[in-house]
């Protein structure tokens, strides 16, 4: 699974940046820097490479920060005492590369929709970017508050603990 997270990972990572370098020239001269709840543009900045490449670049240092953390989760399992460290390392592992995977097709879509907008003649989100821009966050946060409940009950099971 590593192999296969890691390289969808990369492949989604270089689809953003390259993409997004890719369309820059075809962008008008001003492109929509927010989106209300309805999906409507409502602001808007002059299309200057910087302007267009910011969200590529919150998502790298955004993905980078995960892939750390996992990364750093997966070489020092022993700095967290608990029983069974590899497998519940791998857990947290699992839970932060997969968190990496959805953050970078969160910023696909965002980036995506916001050239369709760009560059045709509506104001409005598509319907697929507007679902996957508010549905992934709030995925996450279920699936944060999920594992923040499942492990440690997991952990104290494998310690032999059958606590609450």
């Amino acid at each position: 699974m590593d192999r296969l997270t890691h390289g969808l990972n990369a492949a989604l990572s270089l689809l953003l940046v390259g993409g997004s370098l890719w369309v820059f020239p075809t962008l008008p001269a001003r492109v929509p820097r927010h989106f209300g709840l309805g999906g409507t543009a409502d602001a808007y900045w002059d299309a200057t490479l910087l302007h267009w490449m910011a969200l590529p670049a919150i998502a790298i240092v955004v993905v980078g920060g995960l892939c750390g953390a996992a990364w750093w989760v997966g070489t020092r399992p022993a700095a967290v005492s608990m029983p069974d460290q590899r497998l519940i390392a791998g857990h947290v592992q699992t839970f932060l590369y997969g968190t990496a995977t959805a953050t970078l097709v969160l910023f696909v879509v965002a980036q995506g929709s916001t050239y369709h907008v760009a560059t045709s003649a509506t104001n409005t989100l598509p319907e697929v970017g507007w679902a996957l821009t508010l549905g992934i966050p709030v995925v996450l946060t279920i699936a944060t508050g999920a594992l923040a409940w499942w492990l440690p009950r997991r952990v104290r099971r494998l310690a032999g603990d059958r606590g609450p």
